[in-house]
């Protein structure tokens, strides 16, 4: 009976965990603020399973360790090229601009 009711407390945690993203390291008061008092594992439950809050949580990392991989931060998005500084219109004109007004 023992196994099974470890177990249960494991998955529970596991699914409190993964479903409001909280760190491994995270104390047993402030996990309950975050979950509620009602769905958080009762502090009996830890002690019968686990002895203690640290021992749970140390399962979690061994036979979960996907829940201590931290989110990458998203890379910063690349800054522009500096645009290219077009002639003012008070400047001379273009060679080209030269030779087509002439003909006219």
């Amino acid at each position: 009976m023992a196994v099974r009711q470890k177990q249960l407390v494991l998955d529970t945690a596991y699914k409190h965990f993964k479903e409001f993203e909280l760190p491994l390291d995270i104390d047993y008061k402030s996990y309950m603020n975050i979950v509620g008092p009602k769905d958080a594992i009762h502090a009996i439950s830890v002690k019968r399973s686990f002895k203690a809050w640290k021992f749970l949580t140390h399962a979690l990392k061994l036979k979960h360790p996907e829940l201590g991989k931290k989110p990458e931060p998203p890379k910063p998005a690349p800054t522009p090229a500096p645009k290219a500084v077009k002639p003012s219109p008070l400047s001379k004109p273009a060679p080209a601009e030269e030779m087509d007004s002439a003909d006219e």
